[in-house]
């Protein structure tokens, strides 16, 4: 295994353990869970141009829309 691959491992592993225990509350209930493995119903995309991971989350209390942008 190449030294990128073996590091760009080690980052996935890092950046999901941060998301395994990232929490995020609604704006408009107040219901709060974690991003991944949570109720939140979650779709993913990726910002070519910023590297930035978009997650839009929906509420499972009331459905309403929540945007949650990380940088990578």
């Amino acid at each position: 295994m190449s030294e990128f691959t073996e590091a760009h491992e080690r980052g996935v592993q890092a950046f999901t353990q941060i998301l395994l225990h990232r929490e995020h509350t609604c704006s408009n209930c107040d219901f709060q869970d974690t991003v991944l493995h949570g109720d939140w119903q979650t779709h993913a995309e990726t910002d070519h141009q910023s590297g930035h991971i978009r997650y839009r989350l929906t509420c499972p209390d009331c459905q309403s829309e929540e945007v949650l942008d990380i940088d990578i």
